[in-house]
C-alpha cells in the first residue's frame, strides 16, 4: 500500500486490494487539526476520482474543504477505472466493486467500527454506495451522502441505454449525450469541462452498466435495508433522472431502516454537482451531515 505523509495536499496513491491495484486521490488534515476520521468519496460512472477535486478548481475540491475540517479524503478511482483499467469484466459488476471497497475500508482504517468512515458518493457511485450501505458489512458506516441517484430514469434515457450493445468490455462512444444532460446553464460551471483538455471522462465498464441500467428495478429493494444514516441530493437542473419533489418523498418511504434522512435539492446545478460552480456550497452541506452523524458515532461507546 502506498500512503500520503503529506498534510494539505492532494497526493495520487495506490492501494493493492483485492487482487488488483486501486488508484485515487488522498487529502489528510494538518496535524494541528483535530482527525474526524475516514471520508471515502466514490466517483459516478464515466468519471473518475478527479470529479472531487480539480487542480485548476480548488475552491470546489471536496478533498481540500474536507481535509480543512479534519478529515482524511480518499478519493479512490473504482475498480475498472484509473490503475484498475481493464479489470476482468467479473470483477466489474457493483457487487464485486463493493467487496474491494469494504476491503479498502478494512486496511485503511480497521474497518467501519473502529474508524468513523463516511460516504460521499454520486450516481453509478451512489448506488454502488447504497448497496454498501443495506449490506450487513457496512451497518457501521457513519453516514451516506448520495447525489445523481437514478431512482427513476427519464424516458429519453431508457431508450439511450436500451440501444447500447452489450457484448464488449466497456460501453461504446457515441457521444450522444448534451452537456445539458449532465450540466447546469452556461454560466453554472467552467466551460473548459466540456473541451478535450478539461473533461473528467473514462469508460464506462460494461458489467456496472447492465447493473446501474437496473437500478429503477433493484433501488426500491437495496433502499429498505440501508441502515446508516443518509444525505440525498438531487440538482436542480438534473436531466438525467427524474429528481423532483415526488422522487425525494419516496425516497424518504423507502428508507424505512436508516438512522435519519435528509433529502434536499442543489441549487445551480446539474447532475454532476460537483463540477459545477456551487461545489462548495454542496460539499459544505455533505460535511456538516458527516458532522452530525459523528456525534451518534460518539454515543456508541
Amino acid at each position: 500500500m502506498e500512503v500520503s505523509t503529506m498534510p494539505g495536499r492532494v497526493e495520487n496513491v495506490a492501494y493493492d486490494i483485492a487482487g488488483t491495484t486501486l488508484s485515487g486521490l488522498l487529502a489528510r488534515p494538518a496535524p494541528e487539526v483535530p482527525s474526524r476520521g475516514l471520508l471515502l468519496a466514490v466517483h459516478g460512472g464515466g468519471s473518475r476520482a478527479a470529479y472531487w477535486h480539480r487542480d485548476n478548481a480548488p475552491e470546489g475540491s471536496l478533498l481540500l474543504l474536507g481535509a480543512a475540517l479534519g478529515w482524511t479524503v480518499l478519493a479512490i478511482d473504482r475498480p475498472g477505472y484509473g490503475a484498475s483499467a481493464g479489470l476482468d469484466r467479473e470483477r466489474q459488476g457493483l457487487d464485486a466493486q463493493a467487496d474491494a471497497l469494504f476491503e479498502l475500508i478494512d486496511e485503511w482504517a480497521g474497518g467501519p467500527a473502529e474508524v468513523p468512515v463516511f460516504v460521499a458518493a454520486h450516481s453509478m457511485g451512489a448506488i454502488l454506495s447504497l448497496r454498501m450501505g443495506a449490506d450487513k458489512r457496512g451497518r457501521d458506516l457513519l453516514g451516506l451522502a448520495v447525489g445523481g441517484v437514478p431512482l427513476r430514469y427519464t424516458p429519453a434515457r431508457l431508450a439511450e441505454f436500451a440501444a447500447v450493445p452489450t457484448g464488449g468490455d466497456f460501453v461504446p462512444s457515441t457521444g450522444g449525450s448534451t452537456p445539458d444532460t449532465f450540466f447546469g446553464p452556461p454560466g453554472s460551471y467552467d466551460p473548459a469541462l466540456l473541451t478535450r483538455a478539461g473533461r473528467v471522462v473514462a469508460p464506462v465498464p460494461m458489467a456496472e452498466f447492465l447493473d446501474v441500467r437496473r437500478s429503477p428495478e433493484t433501488l426500491p429493494g437495496v433502499l429498505s435495508r440501508v441502515r446508516p444514516p443518509v444525505h440525498w441530493a438531487v440538482a436542480e437542473f438534473e436531466r438525467s433522472n427524474l429528481a423532483g419533489p415526488e422522487v425525494l418523498a419516496e425516497v424518504r418511504g423507502l428508507l424505512v431502516r436508516s438512522g435519519w434522512v435528509e433529502t434536499y435539492m442543489q441549487l445551480g446545478v446539474g447532475h454532476n454537482i460537483s463540477l459545477h460552480h456551487a461545489a462548495r456550497a454542496y460539499h459544505l452541506r455533505v460535511l456538516a451531515f458527516a458532522e452530525q452523524c459523528l456525534l451518534s458515532f460518539a454515543g456508541r461507546g
